[in-house]
């Protein structure tokens, strides 16, 4: 049985792998995720987040 990740629920991540731009791990993040927050922090910005911290629902 395989676990099933939520980054809704964030605990606090090891100090090599903290993302420097949002609370989630970056083992956490998605290729997006990743690129964005490296770019964020690269760039100095200050920026909303896109990880999928909610399962996406359709209405």
């Amino acid at each position: 049985m395989t676990s099933v990740r939520s980054l809704g629920d964030v605990a606090e991540p090891a100090a090599d792998d903290r993302c420097p731009s949002c609370p989630h791990p970056m083992s956490a993040h998605d290729a997006i995720a990743r690129r964005f927050c490296t770019a964020t922090a690269a760039g100095g910005f200050s920026r909303g987040c896109t990880c999928a911290t909610k399962p996406e629902t359709t209405e």
